[in-house]
């Protein structure tokens, strides 16, 4: 399935994606919403401040280049299958990705909370599969994992999470967490997740 970068040094540029059907894109409209929205939240229209950023369940990584080609100082690709990593260093070596790129492979959840620990990240792209976001009780993966980020040393890590919208992410926000913004695109939802008093 092509993708494209919208906007930024790389915009219109196509990138691939794994074809294998474990991984699911972002649909294009919600993509440009989302970043629409990140621009206005951190005051820089169709751009992104120079953020230390993560692409996590990064598929063929469209997320996480969209965020460097608007600006993004760096990327971390977190991504467990296969193919779809094989897609992502593709993509990464199309674009001549440099050092500002790299990529994680194995479990996510782990993956990520180790690594924010050891250098928190300004913004976090969460795109998990659907079976593992359809669970906003305590016992599901993403509120295990903002438990987990929420005692990581920095305090305005930004999480922007795409899940099924009909999966109930509407109701109050989970402990620590502030929810400035929440859309719904048809079947897609987006919230942004900020430390509670951070703004």
């Amino acid at each position: 399935m092509p993708m494209r970068i919208i906007a930024g040094k790389w915009k219109s540029r196509r990138l691939a994606w794994p074809t294998g059907g474990t991984t699911r894109p972002m649909p294009d409209r919600v993509k440009e919403a989302v970043f629409s929205a990140l621009g206005s939240y951190f005051g820089c229209p169709a751009e992104l401040p120079a953020l230390r950023v993560a692409d996590v369940f990064a598929g063929g990584g469209t997320l996480g280049l969209e965020a460097l080609s608007r600006g993004a100082a760096s990327c971390v690709f977190f991504e467990r299958d296969r193919e779809a990593v094989a897609v992502l260093r593709r993509n990464l070596s199309t674009l001549a990705v440099g050092p500002e790129g790299v990529v994680v492979s194995g479990d996510a959840w782990r993956q990520l909370a180790r690594a924010a620990q050891a250098e928190p990240f300004g913004l976090i792209l969460l795109d998990p599969p659907y079976r593992d976001s359809d669970d906003a009780t305590a016992r599901g993966q993403v509120p295990r994992l903002l438990a987990a980020l929420a005692k990581a040393p920095r305090a305005d890590t930004l999480i922007v999470l795409h899940y099924r919208a009909a999966a109930g992410w509407v109701g109050p926000a989970p402990e620590g967490w502030d929810v400035p913004v929440q859309r719904r695109f048809g079947t897609n939802g987006v919230c942004f997740l900020e430390r509670g008093g951070t703004r």
